[in-house]
């Protein structure tokens, strides 16, 4: 293990503060509620840089990167502009009303059931959560990469760590656990991400960059995610709006009490994210200061070697990287362990069971993660786009319709988009960007679930008063 002195310190500090804080979090309560959500009354600040850093993650801080880098301009805007108002609009038209709704579910699965007077629906959604181990595995790679180039530490034992590190500490703190350390973490995050963006500031001055990214146009034929217009601002969008009902987000409306602190948790989880998105334009600079050729899922990690030369900085960028990675890992593991283990077996739950789960969880991120595809970030999408178009026709009807609601119809919803998006997609082939197969999952399958109302029951007095 060859990683600088300054690199190993920030780190070894970052764990022993991070551990420190999910200990604090741990004292906050041992039962099942406290684990999903913590007390429903933290401060919005603090939930929203909690939201902020779970939708940045190593998606944005290594992978999207490596995107601009390998494609320039289509990914550039594909990751930035619509995404980020897609995002924006998905919670502020879905957080209120599942805030409002919530009736004290503690998971996505958990609000189903109750919606739709259905354990079955509850226990199916619960299952699709393991669709999630995909972005663990996202995460654990991008990690890996990263802990490689900046500690001198070898890939599969940087996996194996960073996996046991962090399920180990969200396994003993659960949420607050969660909330106290992506402060921490996106604290951090906010800082690099204008480090990195000033990295580069003079390439935007002297004209080179936009020279450069003038060469690859405003598509990028042949690409898996924007070949075409569509691809670079229309599905980027609406998959904006549909991830936000991923349970690790949605949830988050249940950390605070009331439309004003939700509207502030909201506010400050976007904006953090905007500011974390100017990081995308580390790709760009790589292609300016980076032979061409290098594997994408590696560029952020060779880039940031060139740009931050003097160790220190260096040292802190990268620990910041593995913060923004470890941020989502952990608000992941929480939704994923406290929704298998109080929605699968309803009346089972526990924090012990919520633990054995995050560990049969690690063995298997550990697994795929040692051996990854080559682009692993089409694999992650998979697996969440998919959960994603399962979970929006049953959700947005739940969450909009009034009276009472078909669980069969639902069941149908997500069945019917599980298998077009699927089916379009890895299975069929017909396209390769699981955004776009997600869209046409969710196309299909909305209608079916807004369809899905059951019949009002009359009182005996109301069917007489009728008859008459």
């Amino acid at each position: 293990m060859d990683g600088s002195i300054w690199a190993w310190g920030f780190f070894l500090l970052y764990v022993v503060v991070t551990a420190g804080l999910a200990w604090r979090g741990g004292r906050k309560g041992g039962d099942t509620a406290t684990f999903a959500v913590g007390s429903g009354r933290m401060h919005p600040v603090v939930a929203g840089m909690t939201l902020g850093a779970c939708l940045a993650s190593s998606a944005m801080f290594v992978i999207f990167p490596g995107f601009v880098y390998a494609e320039g301009l289509p990914a550039l805007i594909g990751f930035g502009p619509p995404l980020i108002a897609g995002l924006a609009v998905g919670l502020l038209l879905l957080a209120p009303r599942f805030q409002a709704l919530g009736g004290g579910a503690l998971t996505i699965p958990h609000w189903l059931g109750d919606r739709y007077e259905s354990q079955g629906l509850r226990q199916l959604f619960s299952a699709l959560n393991a669709l999630n181990v995909a972005y663990l595995v996202l995460i654990a790679v991008g990690c890996g990469y990263v802990m490689q180039a900046a500690l001198g530490v070898p890939y599969p034992i940087a996996v194996v760590g960073i996996v046991l590190f962090v399920f180990g500490y969200t396994g003993f703190g659960g949420a607050w656990a969660h909330a106290f350390t992506n402060t921490l973490q996106g604290s951090i995050m906010l800082v690099v991400a204008l480090l990195i963006f000033g990295s580069g500031v003079h390439w935007l001055r002297d004209g080179s960059l936009l020279a450069e990214l003038s060469t690859t146009g405003l598509t990028a034929p042949g690409s898996a995610l924007f070949s075409t217009s569509a691809e670079v601002w229309v599905v980027p969008f609406f998959m904006g709006i549909a991830l936000t009902a991923q349970p690790h987000l949605l949830t988050k409306a249940l950390y605070v009490k009331g439309r004003r602190e939700l509207a502030i948790t909201i506010g400050t989880g976007i904006g953090t994210f905007a500011v974390f998105s100017l990081v995308l334009l580390a790709g760009a600079y790589a292609r300016v200061a980076l032979p061409a050729g290098l594997p994408q899922d590696q560029a952020m990690a060779a880039y940031l070697q060139v740009a931050f030369p003097w160790e220190p900085v260096g040292a802190l960028v990268s620990v910041a990287i593995l913060s923004a990675s470890m941020s989502t890992m952990d608000g992941l593991l929480v939704a994923i362990s406290a929704s298998v283990g109080n929605d699968l077996l309803p009346g089972r739950g526990s924090v012990t069971l919520n633990r054995i789960i995050l560990a049969a969880l690690a063995a298997v991120t550990i697994a795929v993660a040692l051996s990854p595809p080559d682009l692993v970030l089409i694999l992650g999408q998979q697996g969440v786009y998919g959960l994603i178009a399962a979970s929006a026709g049953p959700l947005i009807a739940g969450l909009f319709r009034t009276g009472r609601l078909s669980p069969g119809w639902a069941t149908a919803s997500a069945l019917i988009a599980l298998a077009v998006h699927f089916g379009v997609g890895a299975i069929g082939g017909l396209t390769p960007n699981p955004g776009v197969a997600a869209c046409a999952a969710i196309a299909v399958g909305l209608p079916v679930a807004l369809l899905g109302r059951l019949p009002v029951r009359q009182t005996r007095a109301a069917a007489v008063a009728a008859a008459q």
